[in-house]
């Protein structure tokens, strides 16, 4: 099982050239490493399970959410609405 409340931080450029070290630490270790550029958080590389993990509880939102919005276009509730492509190109023909 892994510990993913370990974590660190480093900027990309140190990543770059650590790689298979940092790769080990996070697959061997359960470690979850921050990849930031100019001092703020830009990535992090965990490990397979924990985005494993994250996959499924989004593909698991979006088919609850997927269900709940077909039931209500089912029952009345709501309508569907068709997709209207808004863009400043399209506005300025249409004036």
């Amino acid at each position: 099982m892994y510990n993913l409340y370990m974590s660190s931080e480093m900027s990309v450029s140190a990543a770059r050239e650590s790689l298979g070290p940092v790769t080990s630490r996070v697959e061997f270790g359960g470690e979850t490493v921050y990849l930031t550029k100019h001092g703020r958080r830009a990535a992090a590389v965990v490990p397979a399970a924990a985005a494993e993990l994250l996959e499924e509880l989004e593909d698991a939102f979006d088919i609850e959410a997927t269900r709940a919005a077909l039931d209500a276009v089912a029952s009345g509730d709501d309508a569907p609405e068709p997709f209207v492509r808004r863009t400043k190109a399209r506005d300025a023909r249409d004036s």
